[in-house]
């Protein structure tokens, strides 16, 4: 999983972009091998203004999915990372889970199909059998 982090109109620290890695690495470890890439845009809406102005945004590209964005918005920078991290996290689990059950289910439907098609394969066979001794 690669993680790129970019800030807009915020002074980006090495403290911020190592927190930011460390903070998705441990909401997306279970995932790790699942997600390709992570894109994180950390911007001040409002500028030197103040307010709840940093927004926190991810783009995640995950194997044989659409793309998954998360936008957060808080007063901290900190904050926005943690909330869009725990969303992204809850996002993938269960974008991962519904594909692994719409396997399954497709998997029963055809084990279903396939053991319909030997039940009647038999049964003729039977028919024809039972045919050709009734008729001695």
């Amino acid at each position: 999983m690669k993680i790129q982090v970019n800030a807009r109109h915020l002074a980006m620290t090495k403290e911020l972009k190592k927190y930011v890695k460390r903070r998705l690495k441990f909401a997306l470890g279970s995932r790790f091998d699942q997600v390709q890439r992570v894109e994180v845009t950390l911007s001040d809406i409002n500028g030197p203004k103040g307010g709840e102005d940093k927004r926190c945004q991810m783009l995640l590209k995950i194997k044989g999915q659409t793309d998954v964005v998360i936008e957060d918005i808080q007063s901290h920078v900190y904050a926005a990372v943690d909330r869009a991290a725990n969303r992204a996290s809850q996002t993938v689990t269960k974008r991962l889970d519904r594909l692994r059950h719409k396997a399954k289910r497709i998997k029963s439907a055809i084990q279903d199909y396939k053991q319909d098609r030997r039940d009647r394969y038999l049964e003729e066979d039977f028919d024809e059998y039972a045919f050709a001794l009734g008729g001695q």
